[in-house]
């Protein structure tokens, strides 16, 4: 039986994927994605380092810009490390546009942890409606916040409403990205460029 087929298989059987076993088809989609999303966001870091004079909140609520990809490929994958994956590779394509130099990618290893936790925690991996993308976009906000203080407590010495606000606005960002992510998806999925994937066979399955 052929690596694809048992990997068929298991996507209509509702297992859960090895971190380890990854289909030819998989790893060139996580690729792809990773390229044109490191692109794009690789060209936007220089608005978005412009947009930080607006003062933190501003720059708190666009952070769920940068994980974007992290939460388009785990809806389509739906399988674990796709997450974590994709946040390192696309970080990678955008080494050379950031002034940050190879700090970026603690950056990459903070987004990639908090979604896939967010992921992992609200949907399992199994299930993806609206209401379920929303509540991992809402875990990985929080984690967000929660985790960069960890490693960076001098960041948020601000004044309690601040501090409150960023929490907020983050929270809300992640959430409306996650949901973006699940709506850019099933636009795409319904081109046939998603074909063979979790998300394809899901909706094969429903049909």
């Amino acid at each position: 039986m052929s690596e694809q087929r048992v990997y068929e298989q298991s996507g209509r059987q509702g297992k859960k994927y090895s971190w380890l076993f990854w289909s030819t088809r998989d790893i060139l989609l996580l690729a792809a994605i990773a390229l044109v999303f490191g692109l794009i966001l690789g060209i936007g870091l220089y608005p978005y380092l412009a947009l930080l004079a607006l003062g933190p909140i501003v720059t708190w609520g666009l952070i769920g810009l940068y994980l974007l990809p992290s939460f388009f490929i785990a809806y389509v994958l739906r399988r674990p490390g796709a997450a974590f994956l994709i946040a390192l590779l696309y970080n990678l394509v955008m080494l050379p546009f950031s002034p940050f130099g190879f700090i970026l990618m603690i950056g990459a290893v903070m987004h990639g942890f908090n979604v896939e936790a967010g992921i992992a925690i609200a949907t399992r991996y199994r299930t993806f409606g609206i209401g379920w993308m929303a509540l991992a976009g809402a875990i990985s906000g929080v984690l967000e916040v929660f985790i960069y203080n960890i490693f960076y407590p001098e960041a948020l010495r601000l004044a309690q409403p601040i501090v409150i606000g960023i929490v907020v606005v983050t929270t809300l960002s992640c959430t409306l990205v996650a949901i973006i992510a699940k709506l850019v998806a099933d636009a795409v999925a319904r081109t046939g460029a998603l074909s063979g994937t979790a998300l394809k066979r899901e909706d094969a399955q429903e049909v």
